[in-house]
């Protein structure tokens, strides 16, 4: 029988030099780390939350199983929206001291790891709904003007 280890995934959220939240994930099982810079957020609560989604969709896109999410936000890490989101998708998110996050609390506070490090609200939700549908991020598109004939001039009665 062939017995699925458990999977651990550390995640923080901090400001940078510049005062910017950052997200991080860490994986000890390949040494991985990831760091997005997050826009217009200036809450760390707010950033937490978004370095939980951050997780999820990344455990989604391995297909990894029997994984838990660590946090060293209590309020976070028993947020009911995110406690259900978990929940949907066998996910155990649990909390822990500061002091057992230092990793993930250095990743951090370190330059983001992407080429395209800013965290985009629309591509995680849009990863997180339809995770086998691939699309081309971060493209604007344009709606094609639409011709219409307008009168600007005022009727005469």
């Amino acid at each position: 029988m062939n017995k699925v280890k458990r999977r651990v995934i550390y995640v923080d959220a901090g400001q940078n030099e510049n005062k910017e939240f950052q997200i991080a994930l860490y994986d000890p099982e390949i040494n991985l780390t990831s760091i997005i810079k997050l826009i217009n957020i200036d809450n760390n609560n707010i950033a937490e939350q978004y370095a939980v989604v951050n997780a999820i969709t990344y455990i989604k896109s391995k297909e990894l199983q029997k994984t838990v999410i660590l946090s060293d936000n209590e309020s976070v890490a028993k947020n009911p929206n995110i406690l259900k989101i978990c929940d949907e998708y066998n996910i155990k998110i649990t909390w822990i001291p500061r002091e057992i996050n230092v990793v993930a609390d250095k990743v951090a506070k370190l330059q983001p790891t992407k080429k395209d490090d800013t965290f985009y609200t629309i591509d995680f939700i849009y990863d997180l709904i339809f995770p086998d549908i691939k699309y081309e991020k971060n493209v604007k598109i344009t709606p094609e003007p639409k011709q219409q004939n307008i009168n600007t001039k005022k009727e005469e009665k």
